[in-house]
Parts: structure tokens; sequence; C-alpha cells
């Protein structure tokens, strides 16, 4: 195996690689993927067998990502072969863990609860119905008693510089010691910069003919996973009425769920997860193959 570091010219190579996943996390879905490829330092590898990949965290530890492959038990007993001892894997999703320990009977796991995804039901917050909604929809109502007008459209050419200026002035990333802030939001530049490459949906939340937040996302199978959520905090229910029309907007007669990824440990981010009563955590884990 020779494995190269991930650039934006491997996304379309890799992309059919990541439907075999047959997971709802967001880890293998092109948008993460490729968004963190260069804080992670990822490096792929493209075989007969599948797609493999490999990173490093932050602390400089090298994992691997599951392969990808219509075989997966034998990519399995290849990387094994190829990766120095023990071979470890981050983010496993925990309907992969049976196939693991079938492979690797004395495999070792650990939850990695920082990165459970948070998983809802699209129709709860597209219509946002019932008294666990009511600070949702208190806030909404506020933001628009507020302003003369609003509207939610789809990202285009036509609104895409008024995006990218409103992301640079609202300096959403204020700590310059926050690596991994610093680096989303190079990379929310780099999506907006090439729409043709990570063809993401996109939606604008105007109030009064401003920029006040917008949505990046895409759809897998029957999810919609939301990568890039971006409001400003100083207009009252602008957060919440992006959730709501993200989910109004992108959402397709075939998507059932909504992913809107990890909380990374942030207790606030937390917090405000829950707020939108998950129907469910995904697990996932670090697996070591001493």
């Amino acid at each position: 195996m020779h494995f190269e570091p991930l650039t934006l010219e491997d996304m379309e190579r890799v992309r059919p690689y990541l439907t075999l996943i047959g997971s709802q996390t967001c880890d293998y879905t092109p948008g993460c993927i490729f968004i963190w490829r260069d804080f992670y330092q990822m490096k792929g590898c493209i075989t007969e067998l599948g797609f493999f990949s490999k990173l490093h965290n932050e602390e400089g530890e090298k994992y691997y990502n599951l392969p990808l492959s219509t075989e997966p038990e034998q990519a399995l007993l290849a990387l094994y072969d190829y990766a120095r001892k023990p071979l470890r894997f981050c983010t496993v999703p925990e309907n992969w863990l049976p196939t693991l320990q079938k492979v690797f009977p004395n495999c070792e796991t650990e939850e990695q609860r920082d990165y459970f995804d948070y998983l809802y039901l699209a129709s709860d917050l597209i219509g946002l119905h019932g008294k666990k909604f009511s600070g949702q929809r208190n806030q909404i109502s506020q933001f628009k008693r507020n302003v003369s007008s609003w509207r939610f459209e789809a990202l285009s050419a036509d609104n895409l510089q008024a995006v990218k200026d409103f992301f640079i002035a609202s300096a959403f990333v204020t700590d310059p010691k926050n690596e991994s802030a610093q680096e989303e939001s190079r990379k929310v530049l780099e999506v907006l910069d090439h729409p043709e490459i990570y063809r993401m949906l996109g939606g604008v939340l105007y109030a009064d003919e401003q920029v006040v937040g917008f949505s990046l996302g895409e759809i897998v199978g029957n999810t919609l996973y939301i990568h890039i959520e971006k409001a400003d905090r100083n207009v009252k229910g602008a957060y919440q009425m992006v959730v709501n029309q993200a989910a109004i907007h992108f959402s397709t007669p075939e998507v059932e769920y909504i992913n809107r990824e990890d909380d990374m440990g942030d207790p606030g981010l937390r917090t405000a997860k829950l707020a939108y009563h998950p129907i469910d955590l995904l697990k996932k884990y670090i697996v070591t193959i001493p």
C-alpha cells in the first residue's frame, strides 16, 4: 500500500467508496473527510480491495479509518498485514464492532463520547412541534418580530460573495490557540471557494437584506448531514432560524434523519445539541488490535 496526502483533486475518486461504510456517522461523508484532511494529516490509498486512509490526532498519534470495501474482512486483514502493530482505528461506528471482533477476537474497544453524533428526525427539526421545542419556536418568533423582512435562499453565485464577506467580518474564531477552530474557518472558505467540488447544499439567511447566517450540508442515503452552520449571535433567534430553515429547504422526501455531528466535548455545544432532542447518539469507538 502506498499512502499519499488527500487533496481536493481526490474527492471524486474517493466519493464512491464512502457509500460503503453502512453507518449514519458523519466521519465517512465527503464533507467530513475533506474538510478535516489537513488538520488530521490524512493520507489515502486505493487498491483493488478499496479505499484505505490513515490520520494523526492532535497529539500526533497515528490511527486508521476503517477500510471501505465490498470485502471488508479481507480489507481489514490486508491492512493488519501492512500496518505496524498495534493497529488502531478511530471513530469506529458501533455497527462495525461485530465485524472487527470477528476478524480480531482480541481487539480492545474504548468509547469516544466527545465524538458521538447527534441524530434527529428530520420531521422534528422541520416542524418543531410540541412543548419540547417551545424554546426554539419562541426564539424564531422573536427573530421574525425584530426584523422588517427575512428570507432563506439557496447558496448561489449571486450571494456567494456576500456569504464570504459575512463569514470573514463576523470573526467566528477569535482564539489563535484554538487550532481546530482556526482550521475549520480555513475550510469553510475552501468550501465556499470550491462549491463545484464539494457539491454541498447551501442556504443563506437574510434579515433586512443583510446576511445573518448560512448552512452547508449534504445528503447521503436517507440522512442529511449538516457540516457547517454559522449565524450572527447578535441577532436573536438567528441560529434557531438557520437550523429550522436548513431542515426545511435541504430535506427531500427521502430524508428521514438529520445528523448534526458531534460536540467535540464542548459543554456549550453539547447543551445546544441536546436542546433539539436527538432521537439517538451515534456511538463511536477507538478499536485497538494488539
